[in-house]
């Protein structure tokens, strides 16, 4: 019952005393081992340097069973899920249900008061902390790990992630108070190797690896212990031969290795540019995205590509057109229905533009830490792009500020009133059966209209009525609300500017 029980309303305290009474006298009756007393496969190694010992390595150790039997530990670490709530299935055999179960209802609550104050989902690789409550460990270090479909291979991404998860932890863990009379003894689950999929062998080499590799950077680290706790026998000798294996010393250790095509991307990822820009992310309140025509070009509809004119807009070159931004300013057509035939097989060109990974990478991420319940949204998008493609892929109309405008409507060049502004698609309807297939033009006497032409870059002032006009926040009340709270971190993320 407390495994499927909400954190509110808070238990009386009469039965919160009960429940604790009792969670107690079932682990001290429960077969239990000292972290201190598992022998380590790498022992813990202190570094000469001029200023005295430095531990360039602390002790190591693997050890199958209950995590919550671990005794004499300053933190075990959960593999949560993005709501960080714990499990809520009655007897289900994961690690965020064994150690919710054993701590009792209040680590529920403390988990629902950090949650409560982020206001969103909790994002992968990040840790938070609570204290352990019932539990033989002080604290409990809390992380979201990839979930990746089972049986599939890890990319890059969510190899990283997971050593995000390792670095978060560790990281965390070194700023917990320092018990008296040692340093600190951080016992470590198998992080994402669960329900979420992620293979054992994979999981191991990047534990093992980011492990060591985060103190051979942090030298003075109060962390003398760290434990692998793992579910079966197979994960145990993984843990023991990769340990067994390792003579480390100064951070070069082998352990994942990732295709050559792929080095440049696993380099990039580690660069302390990219570091510090998820550090940012994780810390912000609010984001607003910023967007050029670099992120279309990332996208693969690159205005100064004379490949993509020339295998979209043949037709066209005969003008003196290299790539699209040719198109700009152009106003010697030989007659509108040659313009029009111009506009209606670009429109037609951004409108069949295949989905981006890049986009759909985007959204999830943004949609995960910054998208609330209720349209509480704690996100904008600014964008020079006209394609549209933030939309198409997910992100709510109302959300993207256009100020140059976009395809999916035509405005008239004559401003005489506020809401001449048309949805392009009737447009492309009837005019795409009538293109010719080689000339890409229209026949000279299709009718075309005389009082609108297409203009993606209009004035700001233009577009913003626009969206006022549909009701939709404008980037100026997205700020002004935002900054109005002293408190509030807002993020301002810069994508595809020269």
């Amino acid at each position: 019952m407390l495994c499927a029980r909400p954190a509110k309303p808070s238990l009386p305290l009469d039965i919160m005393v009960a429940i604790d009474t009792a969670l107690v006298y079932d682990l001290a009756s429960r077969s239990q081992v000292s972290a201190l007393e598992i022998d380590p496969i790498l022992p813990r190694r202190l570094t000469d340097r001029e200023s005295g010992k430095h531990q360039s390595r602390p002790s190591i150790s693997v050890w199958k069973g209950d995590i919550t039997s671990i005794r004499d530990c300053t933190a075990i670490v959960n593999a949560a899920n993005s709501q960080m709530l714990g499990c809520f299935i009655p007897g289900h055999k994961c690690i965020d249900n064994a150690i919710h179960a054993s701590a009792g209802p209040g680590l529920r609550e403390a988990c629902y008061a950090l949650m409560e104050e982020q206001g969103c989902l909790e994002a992968e690789g990040q840790a938070k902390v609570t204290p352990g409550y019932n539990l033989n460990s002080k604290y409990v270090i809390h992380t979201v790990g990839p979930q990746i479909p089972r049986g599939s291979v890890p990319t890059v991404e969510q190899a990283r992630m997971l050593a995000d998860c390792y670095r978060s932890c560790l990281q965390t863990a070194e700023e917990l108070p320092v018990p008296e009379g040692g340093g600190k003894v951080l016992v470590f689950c198998s992080i994402s190797t669960g329900i979420f999929g992620f293979p054992s062998a994979e999981a191991c080499s990047i534990a093992v690896r980011t492990v060591l590799e985060w103190f051979s950077h942090h030298r003075h680290s109060t962390i003398t212990d760290v434990v692998f706790d793992v579910f079966s026998e197979s994960d145990l000798n993984l843990y023991r031969h990769r340990l067994s294996e390792l003579s480390y010393d100064d951070g070069k250790s082998p352990g994942v290795v990732f295709p050559a095509r792929e080095q440049h991307i696993v380099k990039l990822y580690d660069s302390p540019s990219m570091q510090a820009a998820r550090t940012i992310l994780r810390e912000a309140d609010y984001l607003m995205i910023s967007a050029g025509a670099g992120l279309s070009a990332s996208a693969e509809l690159d205005y100064t590509s004379a490949d993509l004119f020339s295998q979209h807009l043949p037709g066209f070159k005969k003008y003196g057109f290299r790539c699209l931004y040719d198109v700009f300013g152009f106003q010697s057509w030989p007659s509108e229905q040659a313009r029009w035939s111009y506009f209606m097989n670009h429109l037609i060109i951004v409108r069949d533009w295949p989905q981006q990974e890049l986009y759909s990478n985007l959204w999830r991420t943004i949609s995960t830490r910054f998208a609330g319940d209720a349209g509480d949204d704690r996100y904008f998008v600014r964008t020079s792009n006209a394609d549209g493609l933030f939309v198409r892929h997910g992100f709510p109309a109302s959300r993207v500020s256009t100020p140059q405008g976009h395809y999916a409507q035509l405005q008239c060049i004559r401003k005489c009133r506020k809401d001449a502004v048309f949805d392009a698609a009737p447009y492309i309807a009837a005019a795409e059966p009538h293109l010719d297939p080689i000339t890409q033009h229209l026949p000279a006497d299709f009718p075309v209209p005389t009082s609108i032409s297409f203009s993606a870059y209009v004035e700001e002032v233009t577009s913003m009525i626009t969206l006022s006009a549909k009701k939709s926040k404008t980037i100026v009340d997205f700020v002004s609300e935002r900054w109005s709270h002293l408190r509030t971190r807002l993020s301002s993320w810069r994508l595809g500017w020269g």
